[in-house]
């Protein structure tokens, strides 16, 4: 794997919230890639660390924590504004969802895969070819 990848939400939440994808997360971190994310993971992130607090998963000063903390994580950050246009195109073209879009769109932009923990999303990529793209972190992996 290449020395930069491309990081979605979901890995982030594995890395910094504690579940069931928390140790596959923390390993693949250590490894040292410069980690590259659109500017939607923040957004994604903090919606999906209130779902936890609500759920009883995560305390709310744990889940804030977390949240202050990616910003400082991510290596890179590259505006929704110039990957729109693409990420409209494949959510059109071959059926992911606007937001994965945007993560795929920016891994094909600098040629580096996408890791996530979102099988859908991997499954889909294989679907339509664009599984060299995409690298879903799993416990085995």
């Amino acid at each position: 794997m290449s020395d930069e990848v491309v990081l979605d939400a979901s890995v982030a939440l594995d890395w910094l919230l504690p579940g069931p994808g928390s140790a596959a997360a923390l390993t693949f971190m250590r490894l040292g890639a410069r980690r590259i994310a659109p500017d939607l993971i923040f957004a994604e992130f903090a919606s999906a660390a209130t779902k936890f607090v609500r759920r009883g998963l995560t305390s709310k000063a744990d889940a804030r924590a977390a949240v202050e903390r990616l910003p400082r994580l991510i290596d890179q950050v590259a505006s929704l504004g110039d990957l729109a246009g693409p990420a409209y195109d494949l959510a059109t073209s071959r059926g992911f969802s606007a937001y994965d879009s945007l993560y795929l769109a920016l891994a094909l932009r600098r040629g580096l895969r996408l890791v996530t923990a979102d099988a859908k999303l991997a499954r889909r990529a294989a679907d339509v070819g664009f599984s060299a793209h995409v690298h879903l972190l799993t416990p085995e992996s």
